[in-house]
């Protein structure tokens, strides 16, 4: 479908979900739209105005306001302003101060509130574009506010992307200021695909990641884009969207919006609530959410905690959590998400404070306390009959049933419900799934209100699948044949021998498990960090100290908390954390914890941030870096980090408590750099291997609530290919066995060695797009660890991957490259990250000074032999670097050198021929679209990478002399000197 017929298709649709189009507002500019707001800010506010309209200057006044907005998170304050009505402050003309009404928040599909659609709206006067104009597709306007953009394309990826380009262009051009600051989300729309996100702080926040596709309320994709209108764009959601579900993000100064599975839990616990208040009941079950590990539950219990603060008949919201470091780390969280008007009724207590603060009679509150202090609390005589709401995080670990119990019984007019990503299940007998609990998460929260799984995540882009090892050592294996478990315990698990063969693993796989990617033949060290998880404090102090001595390279930090009570010598074990301490002081330089009022919380909040890169730990130095830290329990729940890719494990786990752990790994940064989450075990293999599985089918088929469930026949299409959803990685052997055909044909287009650029633009095409996907999928084999040139044993006998170095990659990537450089812009595919390597390692995507004897050698004796092993060693670097090469060697034969080279003299040659060709590239250029070749190379003469035009003043006045000369017209100098900076970039070498 033609994108003109297809954009009709998606305004008559949103005509009927209840938009009104405005004929005589689309086809327009956008002065066209301040007009239409002007009349509707006149009508709504006809009684604070006393049916004066707004002249002239107020509403310049008016418009002057909206300059206010440097980002989406200021519209949305606006939009949000006190108690759901968004207003601008407005002095009169005749003195009288008010507040003009801009937006109802609570007025959802009624009241003030107008929808309405426009399209094909021009932008002409962009602050920072070169552009004389920009036309979008459509804009749908909430009380004449423009709140959300649309852009259409057809049903090709490539063209999709382009879409989501085009609104970084339209951001970086200026366009989302003034009125059009309050746009909160944008939408990528094609006919069977369907994309929104929220409008990014500035052009280079940008990222495909944070775009979202939709789930129906049964978790089924929505891929057909009519009913995605219908689900997401129609009215009231779409309002709902850009108030409801929208999370302002202070600490980022960045705006959030939630995903499908967020809104519709959120809207779950919602009605739950609306039910009861119908009924006029107090259930104190209200129901628990199952959302995955990593799914973002913090910014969905948070957003439940303010709606549910905010409803009229709930006096207080109580948020439970079980670890103290995890009541500061959620007050944080809590407040950075809060509107300005809210922050206050956000407090962190004790027992004996929110004793006192159950007596008010205020506006509702939010109130962030551990179970145990609740627990303390109602044992101290705490009781409360105010209608309250407990929402629970950790929902399977932070309740047992005697604390519980009690505060059920102290506070009878509160209803619970929990958050979990690892709910506890009874054991399904049927499908043969075991677990250790004898009460569940239903039992104390009730029915279960919504579920997103890790194969829901996982097929969502949202978290990683698992790439799981085990590793017997050899000491295990010796013993293990002859001892009981209590003597493997004793003798092996515990033993120095065993200590160190793990340690002597860790340290010999080390850069390949923490590298990044080969880009150019390069692979960037210490990207990636790791957690090894022991059993027990002891466990961890004796590892702390191997690693010291075994493997001084790799930077490590133990940590436990006091209340992790693992065996004796109390005393001893706190001697050896705060030394830990001392050495991470001295390591990193920071100020001594040990004269803090809490040091073990100093300490780990130092960790958490330098493994997590947060601030002031964010900018990238090598001295701020944290390889590995060491624990018993802390860490594993509750801590996320991206930059975590492996977790090692000397310890035995099962069930919630596993994927926990396991999930630590699992967040997405970079599908080339971390395809999986990296497991590995240290300790009985065969039994971690089970537990592993019956973990995952737990988590992603869902266990049983009531031991009732247990007797329910299983439904088919939950137990089929559980492991086949990208749950777990695939077979190295199978993955290579895949990629086989793929190489081959990539051989056949390029050479064996990848040395030759396919001749024709259908050949060019097939080459970059299937090169790009077989580099993708070697990046994701050597992350798993395989090494290339290496047999792998499959079924079938050994096979071997038919790209086998570095150097052969790094071939094929420069290839890649190349064709991309001969494609027009429609056809190009994102390679950004291997055009910004071979500039940035031009000099060390082959050994330079090898090449330097290689030439040397053939300056010696220009024998066939010499000049092809020159000819074979620069086959990794790009095009236009292997024909300067070859220009080096024509001119050795010809006799134009007699000194030897080195690294020096040769980049003199090498700069002098690439001067000399960019001469005559040039020309050539010029000649081709009809401009002077002089003219041309003289403004390249004030070229400068990287600097925007406007901020090259000599090379605009060059570009606006060749302008004036040619009679360029106004409208299309922004399309001349677009060109010219494009072809600038394209031969310039940094």
């Amino acid at each position: 479908m033609a994108e003109d017929k297809f954009e009709q298709a998606v305004i008559d649709k949103l005509k009927s979900e209840g938009w009104e189009y405005l004929t005589d507002y689309s086809g327009v500019t956008v002065d066209r739209l301040y007009d239409h707001w002007r009349d509707i800010l006149n009508a709504n506010n006809r009684k604070r105005l006393e049916d004066t309209p707004l002249s002239d200057n107020e509403f310049k006044q008016v418009k002057l306001e909206l300059t206010k907005n440097k980002t989406p998170y200021d519209a949305q304050l606006m939009l949000a302003g006190a108690g759901g009505v968004g207003t601008v402050p407005l002095n009169r003309d005749d003195g009288t101060q008010l507040e003009l009404e801009i937006f109802y928040g609570d007025e959802v599909a009624g009241g003030h509130s107008r929808y309405e659609v426009v399209n094909q709206i021009t932008f002409t006067d962009l602050a920072t574009s070169l552009s004389s104009k920009r036309r979008i597709d459509i804009m749908l306007l909430i009380n004449g506010l423009p709140v959300a953009h649309i852009e259409e394309k057809d049903e090709s990826l490539q063209n999709q992307w382009n879409a989501f380009e085009q609104f970084q262009k339209y951001d970086g051009d200026g366009m989302y200021t003034g009125l059009f600051s309050f746009v909160q989300v944008q939408f990528v729309l094609s006919q069977n695909s369907a994309h929104y996100f929220a409008r990014p702080k500035n052009s280079d926040s940008y990222n495909r990641d944070f775009a979202f596709g939709w789930r129906d309320d049964a978790g089924k994709d929505v891929t057909n884009t009519m009913t995605f209108i219908h689900e997401v764009m129609g009215i009231p959601a779409l309002h709902r969207l850009v108030t409801v579900n929208m999370i302002p993000d202070a600490a980022n100064d960045n705006l959030m919006v939630m995903r499908s599975y967020q809104i519709q839990a959120t809207r779950q616990i919602l009605d739950r609530m609306r039910e009861m208040d119908q009924n006029g009941l107090i259930e104190k079950e209200g129901g628990y959410v199952w959302h995955t590990t990593g799914s973002g539950k913090t910014v969905t219990s948070f957003k439940v905690a303010q709606l549910l603060a905010s409803r009229p008949r709930v006096e207080d919201v109580l948020f439970i959590v079980d670890r103290v470091d995890l009541v500061n780390q959620t007050y944080e969280n809590f407040q950075s998400f809060a509107y300005k008007t809210f922050e206050n009724r956000i407090k962190v207590v004790n027992g004996r404070q929110l004793k006192r603060e159950l007596k008010h009679t205020q506006t509702s509150h939010i109130y962030l306390i551990t179970i145990q202090g609740l627990d303390k609390a109602v044992k101290s005589g705490v009781i409360s009959d105010h209608r309250m709401v407990i929402l629970m995080d950790e929902a399977h670990r932070s309740a047992s049933g005697d604390s519980v119990a009690r505060i059920k019984k102290a506070l009878p007019r509160t209803t619970w419900f929990g958050f979990t990503g690892t709910p506890n299940f009874y054991s399904d007998e049927v499908n043969k799934v075991k677990t250790s609990k004898e009460i569940s998460t239903y039992d104390i929260f009730g029915p279960r209100l919504h579920r997103y799984t890790i194969k829901d995540a996982i097929g969502d882009g949202n978290v990683l699948g698992f790439d799981v090892t085990y590793y017997e050592t050899s000491y295990e294996a010796d013993k293990k044949v002859n001892l009981s478990e209590n003597e493997l315990e004793k003798e092996v698990y515990t033993s120095v021998p065993f200590r160190q063969s793990v340690v002597e693993d860790i340290k010999n796989n080390w850069v390949r498990n923490s590298s990044g990617p080969i880009e150019m033949g390069i692979r960037k060290p210490n990207q990636f960090q790791g957690i090894l998880a022991v059993s027990g404090k002891q466990a961890v102090a004796a590892y702390y100290g191997l690693f010291k001595q075994l493997a001084p390279d790799i930077r490590v930090a133990m940590t436990y908390s006091r209340d992790e009570n693992n065996g004796v010598g109390t005393a001893d074990l706190q001697s050896f954390l705060k030394q830990a301490m001392k050495d991470y002081i001295k390591a990193y330089s920071t100020h001594d914890f040990l004269n803090d009022k809490n040091p073990q919380r100093a300490y780990l909040n130092d960790i958490t941030k330098r493994i997590a890169r947060k601030k002031p730990y964010n900018k990238g130095d090598d001295q701020d870096r944290l390889d590995l830290v060491i624990v018993a329990d802390q860490l594993l729940t509750g801590f996320d980090s991206k930059y975590i890719n492996i977790i090692y494990m000397d310890k035995l786990m099962k069930e919630g408590p596993l994927i926990q752990a396991m999930s630590r790994t699992n967040r997405t940064i970079n599908r080339t750099a971390k395809p999986h989450g990296k497991v590995r075990f240290y300790r009985k293999g065969e039994v971690m291997e089970e537990n592993v599985k019956n973990a995952l089918v737990i988590y992603t088929k869902g266990g049983n609530d009531t031991i009732a469930d247990a007797k329910k026949l299983p439904d088919d299409s939950e137990q089929k290919e559980l492991f086949d959803d990208g749950i777990l990685a695939p077979k190295i052997a199978d993955q290579i066995h895949d990629l086989a055909p793929k190489i081959r044909r990539l051989q056949e287009l390029a050479g064996k060695d990848f040395s030759q650029v396919p001749k024709s633009e259908k050949e060019q095409v097939e080459f970059a797009v299937k090169g790009a996907e077989v580099n993708s999928a070697v990046q994701k084999l050597v992350q798993q660890g395989y090494v290339m040139g290496t047999e792998v044993e499959d079924e079938h006998g050994n096979v071997v991957l038919g790209i086998n170095s570095a150097s052969q990659l790094s071939a094929l990537q420069a290839r890649m490259n190349d064709v991309n450089e001969l494609l027009p812009p429609e056809k190009k595919i994102d390679l950004t990250n291997i055009s910004v390597t071979l500039h940035s390692y031009a000099n060390e995507i082959i050994d330079y000074d090898v090449l330097v004897d290689l030439l040397n050698a053939y300056m010696d004796e220009t024998t066939h032999n010499n000049r092809q092993a020159v000819e074979d060693h620069v086959k990794p670097m790009d095009q236009d670097s292997r024909a300067e090469i070859d220009t080096v060697l024509d001119s050795i034969e010809q006799g134009d050198y007699h000194q030897h080279f080195d690294t020096e003299t040769l980049k003199t040659a090498r700069k002098k021929i690439r001067n000399d060709k960019q001469e005559l590239k040039i020309y050539k250029w010029a000649a081709d679209h009809d401009y002077n070749g002089n003219d041309i190379l003289s403004a390249y003469q004030y070229y400068l990478p990287g600097v925007a035009l406007v901020d090259n003043i000599k090379l605009s006045q060059e570009l606006q002399a060749i302008e004036q000369k040619l009679e360029i017209g106004f409208f299309e100098t922004a399309d001349f000197e677009t060109a010219v900076l494009a072809y600038f970039n394209k031969i310039n070498y940094k």
